[in-house]
């Protein structure tokens, strides 16, 4: 397996790991930030959509069609609730009949992008790479993004066309501080951008007080950030996606004015540094490093042998998945259809081995 699918299989656990497996998260309310997935066993097209957690995959709808949402935020788990009618949730069945406060797009039923295609597409030859809007939380094709896709490791985080028309005043950030084709003045702003994130401690101690101490620009007189950007911003095009840089929402403006902006436009989470997958996906990490990985402890339950026989039947199945994914590799495909039947072959042979 090359580095790149490694990666992209640690960031698949960190995802999952920051995410119950055993226990349905609905008790817990509106999560900040849990993985989520549909069920189009259960949910077919033409249904309410519908969002079950990552426990409820497991226990609920083992062997159904599922699809992967990645993350969601503020998401109470669906499984069982009149969205699926006739069906029980086994984990957690009290549930009201919906969840108000879920927000849904077309990623339930198994759609993406402007171009609201399902992924995979089996009818583009192209193998697109996609990225997710940080505001709607779609998922996007490069191609559809109507920006020149950017790579750097400083940058992670996106919001797309439709949702920077819908928060218009982020163009004026975007001005500043993207690192997007919007942002043609970069280099000459660099200056600024770095007096900004040397002044993050004192925009955090002037917050409460609704004073913008984030930037230079305010230069102490408590005058709002946004607008003293907005003063000095020149003409800039307005159109395509935006790519902002890791540290971006730090130098949003917080005072009062601006917070009841963000909320008048349901983007009141760009506040929310921790909102960020990557930040979700650093706190399962160190979580599973703490407690050894969920593996390391189970071992240390076991006796020697049974610890041998662990170790052994997870590099079995690591040989497997590798084997399995290099000949996907080979093949330029992936198919929910081949990925399902190598989870059922290694459920046979674990029941054989059981038997």
């Amino acid at each position: 397996m090359d580095q790149s699918a490694a990666d992209e299989l640690y960031e698949a656990f960190a995802v999952l790991a920051g995410s119950d497996p055993d226990h349905c998260s609905y008790p817990e309310g509106y999560v900040k930030r849990q993985a989520v997935f549909a069920c189009h066993t259960c949910v077919q097209e033409g249904m309410e959509p519908a969002g079950v957690c990552l426990a409820c995959v497991n226990s609920c709808h083992d062997g159904h069609r599922i699809s992967e949402l990645y993350t969601k935020r503020s998401f109470r788990c669906d499984c069982g609730n009149e969205k699926f009618p006739g069906f029980s949730c086994r984990l957690h069945a009290n549930k009201d009949g919906r969840n108000v406060k879920n927000s849904y797009n077309h990623n339930y039923s198994g759609r993406y992008c402007s171009c609201d295609r399902p992924y995979p597409d089996t009818d583009d030859q192209v193998n697109d790479e996609m990225v997710q809007c940080v505001v709607c939380e779609d998922w996007f094709h490069e191609k559809h993004l109507q920006a020149p896709p950017l790579c750097c490791d400083s940058l992670t985080e996106m919001v797309c066309v439709g949702c920077m028309k819908r928060v218009p005043f982020l163009w004026t950030y975007a001005a500043h501080f993207s690192v997007s084709a919007v942002n043609s003045a970069v280099s000459s702003r660099e200056t600024t951008a770095a007096s900004v994130c040397c002044q993050q401690e004192a925009a955090a101690a002037s917050a409460d007080a609704g004073v913008c101490a984030a930037s230079p620009l305010c230069s102490g007189s408590g005058v709002c950030v946004f607008t003293k950007l907005k003063d000095t911003e020149t003409h800039t095009d307005q159109h395509g996606s935006v790519f902002w840089p890791y540290d971006w929402r730090s130098k949003l403006c917080t005072c009062t004015d601006c917070k009841r902006m963000y909320v008048a436009s349901g983007v009141q989470f760009l506040l929310d540094e921790s909102d960020t997958v990557l930040a979700y996906e650093d706190r399962a990490k160190t979580e599973a490093l703490r407690s050894g990985g969920g593996v390391l402890s189970c071992l240390n339950t076991l006796t020697h042998q049974q610890q041998l026989d662990t170790l052994y039947r997870l590099n079995e199945m690591k040989q497997e998945l590798c084997e399995f994914l290099q000949q996907c590799s080979e093949q330029s495909q992936l198919t929910p259809e081949g990925l399902q039947e190598f989870l059922e072959g290694l459920r046979d042979r674990k029941r054989r081995r059981l038997d």
